[in-house]
């Protein structure tokens, strides 16, 4: 058997779980004890994160320019226009409160790949109480430390996640969230002092183990967990990409005051709706992270001529 066939053979088996995992049925209500009390325990502990230079296992990286701000929240506050608080908002172009997965696979987008119609979105960033306009965004897809790359299915369509905590108001208590300068890894629940060339970024890293029933919950995340030394709870055992997204914004050196739309820095916290094409998804997991290949990384190919002119 050829490279290639064999590599079309993977993805399409890949494309097929993707169907037949993304006809789940969504939330009603119905939490089951157990898969809540694992996802709140794996919320406390937190994501276990790469650290160090980017490039050492199989990934795929999509580069996404801001799009507009709304107080609105497809997640939270579902169908209801103007009851968030504001929120900067990449990828699907038309996304509003009301906005379902449905949908946005109908829109534009504002990521490189126009596969890519999810939707990503944050609380907005103030400074000195003027909105900051963030520069991008890279979302990393990427088996979660630890566990087996072969395993890795893609999301199912209208999978719904939350990482990091919007209520906090003191210090950021795991690595879901923080910020840092550049492309560093290290987190600091407090944005430092970043240098000319490497301005502040926010870090979010979302849950990477699902229930394999429910593309939403009633708080919104117990129907995920993040994965430990390797491996998912039972009661979550679907491995999905460990997504972790990194947006940059025009702010370095010192003299600034931070806030963000939900409330201190610490309550950095942001929110993923799965709007992929199923088949574009299912491609790049199977491509990239099923055969351990490091796809899309700004050092290994030409900027994308999407943000040349940034």
């Amino acid at each position: 058997m050829t490279r290639t066939r064999a590599a079309r053979i993977a993805i399409a088996v890949v494309v097929a779980g993707a169907l037949a995992i993304g006809m789940v049925d969504a939330f009603t209500g119905a939490d089951d004890d157990d898969r809540v009390a694992a996802a709140a325990a794996s919320r406390a502990a937190g994501p276990e994160r790469y650290s160090g230079p980017q490039g050492r296992v199989g990934q795929f990286v999509v580069q996404c320019l801001y799009s507009h701000s709304a107080a609105d929240d497809p997640i939270v506050h579902a169908g209801r226009p103007g009851m968030s608080h504001a929120h900067d908002f990449y990828g699907a172009t038309g996304v509003r409160a009301g906005s379902t997965a449905q949908q946005l696979r109908t829109q534009s987008t504002t990521c490189d790949k126009t596969v890519d119609t999810a939707a990503y979105w944050h609380p907005r960033l103030y400074d000195h109480g003027t909105a900051v306009r963030p520069r991008s965004l890279q979302a990393y897809y990427r088996a979660a430390p630890g566990v087996d790359r072969t395993t890795v299915r893609p999301f199912p369509l209208g999978l719904a996640m939350i990482a990091g905590d919007g209520d906090a108001t003191s210090t950021v208590g795991n690595d879901a969230a923080g910020w840092t300068c550049g492309t560093r890894s290290d987190l600091h629940a407090s944005p430092p002092a970043c240098p000319g060339t490497a301005p502040l970024h926010l870090v979010l890293t979302f849950a990477d183990c699902w229930d394999g029933a429910h593309v939403d919950s009633r708080d919104h995340r117990s129907h995920v967990a993040y994965s430990r030394r390797g491996h998912c709870p039972g009661t979550h055992p679907v491995s999905v990409p460990q997504l972790t997204i990194s947006v940059t914004f025009p702010i370095t050196g010192i003299g600034h005051d931070l806030r963000l739309a939900s409330g201190p820095v610490q309550s950095a916290h942001g929110d993923f709706l799965n709007g992929w094409d199923p088949t574009g998804l299912a491609r790049e997991v199977a491509m990239c992270i099923g055969r351990n290949a490091v796809c899309d990384l700004a050092s290994n190919r030409q900027e994308s001529p999407l943000f040349q002119a940034r």
